[in-house]
């Protein structure tokens, strides 16, 4: 009971962008938390558009960048956190292998899916590559973050050129006012 009340806890401090317990978490006007860091690189974008407003990775409500707030109650909750001493291990929650009742410490990246040192060694898995869950964790995490940029550098892209055909578009419809007073004073002349 304790695990689960302690996992819920760590779920609402951790950042959604980085997915790591908050750092110097601040909060947007939407009410949203994250790292300093992570929201100021997510907010890059907007500035370099010469925008003020972002949006918000969770809501997508359009947020001014200037008015983050420093989250001294999301920090301290951290703080504490980290300082919590484990749980033993009788209370701990550990995720086991419904088949052989082992620990689930491995991760079978043919079938994507957690299994145990038992699975690994059956024919079910025999020549898949595995590797220890908390590398594969760190793995996606870092995949995440690296697509999260691509996403971000696209949409400013996206951004870029949509100001551009907003532009080209009014820049034509100067030349075609041009033209259509030229042709009526040519026809009136």
């Amino acid at each position: 009971m304790a695990s689960s009340i302690l996992e819920m806890i760590k779920d609402e401090v951790t950042c959604p962008i980085c997915l790591e317990l908050l750092k110097e978490p601040v909060s947007t006007d939407c009410d949203h938390s994250f790292c300093r860091a992570c929201i100021t690189l997510n907010y890059e974008s907007s500035k370099s558009r010469g925008t003020e407003e972002g949006s918000c990775p969770v809501c997508r409500v359009r947020v001014p960048f200037g008015n983050l707030r420093t989250n001294r109650q999301m920090a301290n909750i951290v703080e504490r956190l980290k300082g919590f001493k484990s749980i033993p291990e009788g209370e701990q929650k550990v995720n086991v292998c419904a088949q052989h009742g082992e620990k689930l410490q491995l991760f079978c990246k043919k079938d994507m899916m957690a299994i145990c040192w038992v699975c690994e060694r059956s024919q079910e898995h025999h020549g898949h590559q595995t590797a220890l869950i908390e590398e594969v964790d760190h793995e996606y995490k870092e995949k995440l973050q690296t697509a999260l940029q691509k996403l971000m550098e696209n949409e400013k892209r996206c951004d870029e050129w949509q100001d551009d055909l907003q532009q080209q578009r009014a820049d034509w419809e100067n030349v075609n006012n041009v033209l259509r007073r030229y042709v009526w004073a040519d026809r009136e002349g």
